[in-house]
């Protein structure tokens, strides 16, 4: 108890000496209105973006409708309620505009009367571009709106007095825009830009003190979130746990690969956000946070490796599946009863000209569920990831591996791939 009392006078204190400086030295940063956009391309955009920064899963609450708020999130030092942000005029946005919806996510607040708390995560979004913010902002006018009015927040006193924050931003919240650093590539920037802006992966990858701030020199080192821990996902740590680039992006889309599944929060994170992204912004997280461009031998590689005889004389497309394939199909293609389809013994494969086994691995499948029992999870597409040449040789592996009667089918080439998907 004497702790908690401690960190609430801490906090009390700091704001009071802090509001002042930062309300008359700091203050709020004027930045222009810009007309709310209202073409389809920025709306999309925005969407995307709405994903990428996995709103929903914060902005919605259990039964409630998407972005009406009232998400309950606990905290050393008390509970909050997320905000509605659908486009009604009296309990949403409906009456902000574009400059001061990008004061509100980049610095927390557009007055200095009335700062948010940094569970609203400000402190990752002063990354986020006025392009970007103006593309959610166009986004969120262009939803539903819905009359939801706010819950109370149940914060401990002092703390219940908002403007005793503008202390707490004076020592961490940083106000720095995102910058390119010149000695890496493209994929790697936007990586950092997703990760440590947008994504906002330090908010619960990285451990806090005891006033709640992000330790920076220990950035995305993992933190306990309640009863779990988000673990380290510095490229040190990862790579001593056997992740590399593609399993990582595998895990985004999916929340499941060769290392492990994804659960309780991080499962939201997949389910609300990542696996929305496209192949290519998730291999831009994963160069980042493995730190490299380059891709280090695939599980499907080392396992082929290890075969030593019993390698299959398409060596390529066995690697590419065992990669791609086996944690869902299995590695001998016996799938999982109720859950994953067995490839051993399927009469598709067989097919002549191959036009469903190619359509299917391109386009994948959604979740198909029967009943509450009986049912196959998704299958995700590999169009985006894959070669004409990679889908070829992974559809002949799979036809003379496990095809009853495939023996005599001609192999399929790239530019068979090529003309079945155009």
């Amino acid at each position: 108890m004497r702790r908690w009392i401690g960190r609430l006078l801490g906090l009390a204190l700091l704001g009071l000496l802090g509001y002042a400086a930062f309300a008359f030295f700091w203050g709020v940063p004027s930045v222009p209105d810009r007309p709310t956009a209202r073409d389809a391309e920025t709306i999309a955009a925005g969407k995307y973006l709405a994903a990428a920064g996995d709103c929903t899963s914060c902005h919605t609450a259990e039964g409630g409708e998407k972005y009406a708020g009232g998400y309950p999130i606990d905290t050393p030092f008390g509970r909050l309620y997320s905000s509605n942000i659908t486009p009604d005029p009296e309990t949403g946005i409906g009456g902000m505009t574009s400059a001061a919806f990008y004061q509100l996510i980049a610095f927390g607040a557009d007055s200095v009367l009335a700062p948010l708390y940094p569970a609203m995560p400000y402190t990752s979004f002063h990354y986020v571009t006025r392009e970007d913010s103006d593309a959610l902002h166009a986004y969120f006018m262009s939803i539903t709106p819905v009359n939801a009015p706010a819950e109370p927040n149940e914060m401990y006193f002092p703390l219940d007095i908002r403007p005793l924050m503008f202390g707490w931003n004076l020592l961490f919240a940083s106000r720095e825009s995102f910058r390119k650093n010149p000695q890496k590539d493209e994929a790697w920037n936007r990586g950092a830009y997703l990760v440590e802006g947008l994504g906002h992966c330090g908010e619960c990858h990285t451990p806090r003190n005891l006033l709640g701030a992000m330790e920076s020199g220990k950035a995305l080192a993992g933190a306990t979130i309640e009863d779990f821990k988000a673990p380290d996902i510095r490229a040190q740590g990862l790579r001593a746990r056997g992740w590399n680039r593609e399993d990582l992006a595998l895990y985004f889309e999916t929340g499941a690969s060769p290392q492990g599944s994804a659960f309780s929060e991080m499962f939201l994170a997949v389910k609300n956000s990542l696996r929305l992204l496209s192949h290519d912004d998730r291999m831009a997280i994963a160069t980042y946070l493995v730190d490299s461009s380059k891709d280090t031998p695939t599980k499907g590689e080392a396992a082929v490796a290890a075969l030593g005889d019993e390698v299959h004389v398409n060596k390529s497309g066995q690697a590419l599946y065992l990669s791609h394939c086996s944690l869902c199909h299995g590695p001998q293609g016996q799938g999982v009863p109720r859950t994953m389809p067995p490839l051993r013994g399927n009469s598709t494969l067989a097919e002549a000209g191959g036009i469903n086994l190619i359509q299917v691995m391109a386009q994948g499948i959604p979740m198909q569920g029967m009943s509450q029992t009986l049912g196959y999870g998704p299958m995700p597409a590999f169009r985006d990831r894959l070669s004409d040449a990679e889908l070829a040789s992974v559809a002949n592996y799979v036809r003379s591996a496990f095809a009853p009667d495939a023996g005599d089918l001609p192999s399929l080439t790239a530019a068979d791939v090529k003309k079945i998907l155009q």
